[in-house]
Order: C-alpha cells, then structure tokens, then sequence
C-alpha cells in the first residue's frame, strides 16, 4: 500500500475497521477491484468499486448497487457470491468472494489453448451457473474468459460481474475501456439494441468457447466498429477449420452457439449442459489442445496466391488425395517472424478469398485441415440423447461427404476397400451409382452393420450405420437376467434360510446382487459400444480416403492447365 494511489488510500480509510486493503488485482472500465481481509470474519474477500469519476454520476451509483443486490440474490456453486453490496462517503462498491486463481482469459493466454477434456467441465460449470440466473430472470450481458475465474487447481470455474453490462450501457460513451473489452463477445442482437434473453449470453459462451479451444476469436480486427459488424453480417469460421484438433461433437456445439439467429442456438443453458454432457463422453482423456502451425512469410504468400488462384478458377481443382505433413522441411523461422496458420486464414478472408479456397491451399502445403465438408461426422443416430440408464449409444451412424463422383472403375476399388476396412462377413450390392455393403449374420457375429458408398450429382458419400439394439439386449439380459437373477435369487434363498423367513432382511440382498449385475451389464456395453464406435469411424474414414484417392488421380490426370496442379 504503500505506493499506493491516494484514491485508494482514501478508500482504505473509509473501509478501516470492516476490512483491510491488500493489494490491487484488477482494473477495468467499470470498476477496480482489491484484494481485502474481511476484519469481523477473518477471511480474504475481493472488493470491487466504482472509479471515483464515475462514482461521483449518482445514476449510476444506484445502478451499481440495484445490480450488485440483483447478483446478490443468485446462490449457486458456479457463481461467485456477493456478501455486500453498500456505499460510504464518496465511495459505492460491493464485497464479493475471494476466488483464489486466475481467471480463463490469463489461463488461455499464458498457456495456450485448452485440451477439449480439460475444458469441457469447465464450460459446465459456467452453463449451468448461466441456467440457474436466467431461470430466475437475469441476463448476465457480458460473458467473456475475463469474466470466469478459476480456483487454485483449475478445475472449478465461476462466474463473476453479473449485471455489469448495465452498467455500460449507461455510463457516458466517452469512456475508455467500455467496449474493447466485450466487442469480441457480442451477441449479434446484442450489437443492433435488440431486447435480450438468455440465449444472447450463449452467443458470447460459444465465443468463450471458441477462444478456450484455439486462443482466438471468430471475429477479429484491429478496430472494435469491424468486429461489431462482423457479428451481425458475416458467418463465423466452423472452429474445426481453425482447431482441426476439436473434437466434431463439440465443435458442433460451439458453431451452433454462435448462430446469427437466437432461435438457431441452444433453447436455454440446460440444454447446453446435456449437449456439453453429451459430447464429454466421447473425448479422450489425451485429446490434444490445438496447435497453431506458424508459416514463414514466403509460405503464407504462397498459399494466399494459390488460394487466390483456387478461386479464379472456380474450384475446379481437386484436392489432393493426401495432406502429407511437411514439417522436416519447412522454411525455418526467424525469432518473432510468421503466420499463424489461423492469421493466415483471417487474412485471406478480408481480401475476399472464400475459406475453402485457403483451406485447399493450405492441403496442398501439408498444414490443413481438408477441405470443409470432407471431414467424418456423426450422423442423425448419433445426435439423439444417450438413454442413461443405457449408457451409451445404441444407433451408431458416420457419414462424410466428398467432392467429385466414382467411375465404375473407382466403385470396385471402393469395394474391395470396404471389405478390408470392416473385416467381417457381409454381402456386397451395386444398385445404380450406389454400392452398399451388409453384415451377414453368422452363429459368431450377429452384428447389424451396413457401409454405403453413393456417387451423383457431383458428390460422393460415403455412410456407416450398425444397430446396436441386439447385442444390448444380448448384454442386458444376459448379465441381468441370467447372472444377476439367478445370483440375486441364491442370495435371497440364503438369506431367508439364514433369517427365518424374514422378507424384509432378505430383499436387500436380493437387490444388491441384481444391482450389481445391472451395472456390470452397462459398463460391458458402455465399453463395447464405444469400441464399435471407433471401428466404425475408422472404416469409414479408410472408405472415404480411398474414394478422394481415385477422384484426385482421375482428374488430375485429365489436367493440361499447369496452374492447376499443386505445387
């Protein structure tokens, strides 16, 4: 304290004997926050007031306490509480919890993107601290990664400012600081003065999201005006094309989030969390954090003038069959020089080139993700809510769509791909433009799968489906049935020897061995259906690359145009 400026040292003499000042730890256009020690419950708290020239605006006095007694009333774990809210003298201000760590935006920013299972319980505990305010009525207005602080592990997440954003809204427009800070975050209702609901703050969570998982945001600018417009005019980036790393179940949460139209996003934060629980079962434990591949100045106008090139010639160039990683041999970098690929992608954007132009390019240079649209998704069955009592999956189904069709030449390498891929027995059928191939059942294997391959209308698609009905069935009632019933009624049988016929000392008994069995026979089929799961997206992705592989060979041979061969 001791260099300490005398506005806070006037604010310490008026809190002397309620709390004690220890140092300042934030600073921003609404306000400055202390680190404090509660004096009458001996415990650290953080402070937050109004800086003395917005103080002195007794609107926004009142402002300021109406919404800090408005937060004060959200009691939630994911939501740090607010113990008071008061003013003395000169001074308005309220006393918050002390939340011990940093918060995201420092976390992303001194160690980089975060890995998607490390994240996505993270973004739980912020949606479901979101749920529970809007279910009683308040729109936080300024979600942003400064905005959730973490506990000293990292492993908690809470939500703090609630009600700030008002609070903006109505200080003066002259004043520093007021909207660089949420211009990122901004919901597109938001900028245009739209009345907001919930569903404005899950536009900036799936900001929020988008920065946690690639250290960037989807709309960027040296100047706020063009960020603000970007958000009313202009298609986010699908954040897989800037973090291929993302797994495709969250990255499809976070694209919807950051849909133009409210009613194209999430109805309310719990359905969020379900989505969000949904998509955490599939992400392993290892998945990487993405990482930004930095070009040298020659290889980032390289890849502007063949995206710009790609594009002249209306994409009538194919992709390439592989994306062969260059990096042995990449131009080595001065300290401090480059691109990140993502700045590359930005910039290619604002001079007009279309995304999947740049993408191609970037194919061809070995640091791409493929072309949009060309990478293997869950299909229908696999967006439909897991049954819990299940545990997982009963439908499995891929697809991925490619440009360019098969010859039918290119349908019987096709096929003989598919029957390496599924290595199982099935029956194979070509219908048309089509070839479908279908497990056969066997007294060893009573799988239910099909692979198809269709090729029309200037695309290929290449789908798996299995049924996993039978087998769980199989599992549940087995284990259930079998196992646990004849193990469930042993042990009643013992017990009512034992208890003289007692009902009531028997039952439990009974239903501790069934109980158990039920859950052996979910974690058996948890288990296998997850591991069918990756079988499945690995034949079709196997299915699918041979098919670019004889749609690049067939047209890249026919091209006499030397500017379009890749380089």
């Amino acid at each position: 304290m001791s260099s300490a400026s005398a506005d806070t040292l006037a604010f310490a003499r008026a809190l002397d004997g309620q709390y004690r000042i220890e140092r300042e730890i934030g600073r921003g256009g609404m306000g400055i926050v202390y680190l404090a020690r509660d004096l009458k419950l001996d415990r650290p708290v953080a402070i937050k007031t109004l800086p003395y020239h917005l103080a002195s605006d007794p609107v926004l006095r009142e402002r300021f306490l109406r919404e800090a007694r408005t937060a004060a009333a959200l009691a939630h774990p994911g939501i740090v509480p607010i113990h008071r809210a008061d003013e003395l003298g000169e001074f308005v201000f309220f006393v918050m919890g002390f939340v011990d760590g940093e918060s995201m935006a420092q976390r992303v920013r001194s160690r980089g993107p975060y890995p998607p299972a490390e994240l996505v319980p993270l973004l739980i505990d912020v949606a479901s601290a979101l749920g529970y305010a809007h279910a009683r009525g308040v729109v936080h207005r300024d979600i942003k990664a400064e905005n959730i602080l973490l506990d000293a592990t990292g492993t908690r997440a809470m939500v703090t400012d609630f009600g700030i954003a008002r609070l903006q809204q109505a200080a003066p427009l002259t004043q520093t600081g007021m909207v660089l800070g949420t211009v990122f975050y901004m919901s597109p209702e938001q900028v245009v003065g739209d009345t907001l609901d919930g569903r404005s703050d899950l536009y900036a969570f799936g900001v929020l999201a988008f920065f946690a998982l690639t250290g960037r945001f989807p709309f960027e600018s040296e100047t706020p005006s063009a960020v603000l417009v970007a958000h009313v005019t202009q298609p986010p980036p699908t954040i897989r094309r800037i973090a291929p790393a993302v797994p495709p179940a969250l990255g499809a949460i976070v694209d919807r989030l950051l849909a133009k139209d409210r009613s194209a996003r999430f109805a309310d934060a719990g359905a969020l969390v379900a989505a969000l629980a949904d998509a955490a079962q599939g992400i392993p434990a290892d998945a990487p954090a993405a990482a930004d591949v930095v070009l040298s100045p020659t290889e980032a106008h390289a890849i502007w003038e063949r995206a710009a090139l790609l594009q002249e010639l209306t994409g009538q160039v194919a992709p390439p069959a592989v994306a062969a990683r260059r990096e042995g041999t990449r131009e080595p970098l001065a300290t401090g020089a480059g691109y990140p690929v993502g700045d590359v992608r930005l910039a290619a954007r604002d001079v007009g080139i279309d995304d999947r132009y740049v993408e191609r390019a970037l194919v061809e240079h070995g640091v791409g993700a493929g072309v949009p649209g060309e990478v293997v998704q869950p299909g229908g069955a696999m967006q439909e809510r897991v049954n819990p009592l299940v545990g997982a999956h009963t439908r499995l189904e891929f697809e991925v769509t490619i440009p360019g069709e098969l010859t039918d030449p290119d349908f019987e390498d096709v096929a003989d791909e598919i029957r390496r891929s599924i290595g199982d027995v099935g029956t194979l059928n070509t219908i048309g433009r089509s070839v479908a191939w279908t497990s056969f059942g066997t007294p060893t294997s009573q799988r239910k799968l099909q692979l198809t391959v269709s090729s029309r209308n200037g695309r290929t698609v290449v789908r798996g489906f299995e049924d996993l009905s039978q087998l769980m069935g199989g599992i549940f009632g087995g284990v259930v049935g079998g196992v646990g019933g004849g193990a469930g009624a042993a042990a009643f049988g013992l017990a009512m020897a034992l208890t003289q016929g007692a009902v009531l000392v028997a039952a439990p008994a009974f239903v501790g061995v069934a109980g158990g069995a039920y859950a052996l026979a979910r974690g058996i089929f948890t288990t296998m259906s997850r591991r069918r799961e990756r079988v499945l997206r690995s034949a079709v992705e196997r299915v699918a690359q041979r098919a670019r592989e004889c749609i690049a060979a067939r047209r890249l041979s026919r091209t006499t145009d030397p500017r379009r061969l890749p380089r």
